[in-house]
């Protein structure tokens, strides 16, 4: 059976040959954080980059555009799909893979040996799956949940409305701070201890997060008439030890072909080459 998906083998296809646009940020706030167990990455974004994705996805709202939200729990009525193309007009596809790869790295270095180690000795992977626009208006809201079919998960804010009080003076023990907020959640909080096993927190305009997919999180609705706006990608990895030839973390080899996500067509070409030769 022939897979549509499948590379040419001809002209197997990088990932980065559809970002054109990009630049060497020196100064750019990363950090990784444990706040409840999972590593939490959270980067400040240049502000380029989000007045560019701002645009792309002002383009696609303005177009006849394939809906991501068919395939999502989210209550949101508009979820535009985003291709590298689209996330490659503000420079935002190289951003985003290079520090989705530096947070890999830094990750698996604790299993192996150190950065140096890592980088000496094996051979990191970094591939979108997909991408999309978050458009979140008044009582719309994500119920908790996960990404399958990926390793790496993310959101990046374009845009946070004011929002209005749900609760007035009357009711000092209510709190209005928890609307439009993100949650994650890592397991059950303890009543007798300091682990409350989830992170609650109040986006910023150019805030990007990424964390290990399986992470389950939730967005709460808010009330008021503008627009929360985000962007999501999924990404997965493979490290392969270069001594053994081995993958020791990550997808297998076969990642992509036949599945439709966005690395469908763009696998590396000694992955794609090993895959071909294990067929014969």
């Amino acid at each position: 059976m022939k897979l549509k998906d499948t590379p040419n083998p001809e002209q197997p296809k990088k990932q980065s040959d559809y970002w054109k646009n990009k630049k060497v940020y020196e100064k750019v706030q990363y950090q990784i954080n444990n706040f409840f167990g999972p590593p939490l990455a959270r980067i400040a974004v240049p502000q380029e980059i989000v007045d560019g994705l701002n645009k792309t996805v002002d383009r696609k709202l303005n177009e006849q555009y394939k809906t991501h939200g068919d395939r999502l729990v989210g209550q949101i009525n508009h979820e535009p799909d985003l291709s590298l193309q689209d996330l490659d007009e503000s420079g935002a596809a190289h951003f985003f893979h290079s520090c989705t790869a530096s947070f890999v790295h830094q990750v698996l270095s604790t299993r192996f040996g150190g950065v140096e180690n890592l980088k000496k000795n094996f051979q990191l992977s970094v591939l979108y799956k997909s991408a999309w626009a978050v458009c979140q208006y008044e009582n719309e809201y994500n119920p908790v949940h996960f990404h399958t079919d990926c390793d790496i998960s993310s959101v990046m804010y374009l845009k946070i409305p004011k929002y209005e009080k749900r609760w007035d003076d009357t009711r000092p023990y209510k709190q209005n701070w928890v609307d439009g907020c993100i949650e994650f959640i890592a397991n059950s909080a303890g009543t007798m201890g300091l682990d409350m096993g989830t992170y609650q927190h109040t986006p910023q305009v150019g805030e990007l997060f990424l964390f290990p997919s399986n992470l389950l999180h939730t967005v709460y609705p808010f009330l008021g008439k503008g627009e929360r706006r985000s962007i999501a990608f999924n990404m997965s990895y493979q490290l392969r030890s270069l001594d053994k030839g081995v993958v020791v973390s990550g997808f297998n080899d076969p990642v992509g072909l036949g599945d439709g996500g966005m690395g469908a067509s763009m696998i590396p070409k000694p992955i794609h080459d090993m895959v071909q030769s294990r067929k014969k």
